[in-house]
């Protein structure tokens, strides 16, 4: 069964020409939530890395980024100290600050083929200052806290045709195998 990975454009032009021979379409959208270390501080662009300059700083794109203020990373339940190395777009081999991100994957399936769009986004990250009770830093202290929230739907979907059912992939591989073994 072969497998041809297409950008967004080949993608939705495949979908149309489709639609034309009056075939009905089902789009398979899988969504992912991975935290790899694929994507750090250091390699975002300048406008996205502006959301992180309250808790830390980079001299420029891909250059290392310290920890301006003590903060604590809600997601990963760790925390950070001043001046302490949070990433580097080479020679860490652990990062210590990753973006959580969907890979989001839509696919369709054309006469035993599977066309596939994927791409990844990422979580919108979330600066406050709440009063906290850390071993590390103390009773009661108020702490920059680091919150990532899922990516906005808008983000993860593509404009596809009205006339085109988009159907949520979650663990369908279990799902067949469980019915599988009940033969």
């Amino acid at each position: 069964m072969p497998f041809y990975e297409c950008n967004e454009h080949q993608f939705v032009e495949n979908i149309r020409r489709m639609m034309q021979t009056s075939h009905k379409i089902v789009i398979n959208r899988k969504m992912e939530l991975r935290d790899d270390a694929k994507y750090g501080p250091s390699i975002l662009p300048d406008q996205e890395f502006h959301r992180y300059s309250s808790i830390c700083t980079r001299k420029s794109m891909k250059s290392t980024v310290l920890c301006k203020v003590p903060f604590v990373d809600e997601f990963h339940s760790r925390s950070f100290d001043k001046d302490q190395i949070l990433h580097g777009s080479t020679s860490l081999l652990y990062p210590r600050m990753s973006i959580p991100y969907y890979k989001v994957e839509y696919s369709m399936n054309v006469c035993g083929s599977t066309y596939l769009f994927t791409f990844d986004a990422l979580f919108e990250p979330s600066v406050t200052i709440q009063r906290r009770n850390e071993k590390r830093l103390g009773k009661g202290i108020l702490v920059h806290v680091l919150q990532y929230n899922p990516p906005q739907e808008t983000v993860v979907t593509i404009n596809l045709p009205r006339e085109v059912i988009v159907l949520d992939i979650k663990n369908m591989r279990r799902t067949v195998e469980d019915h599988a073994l009940s033969l």
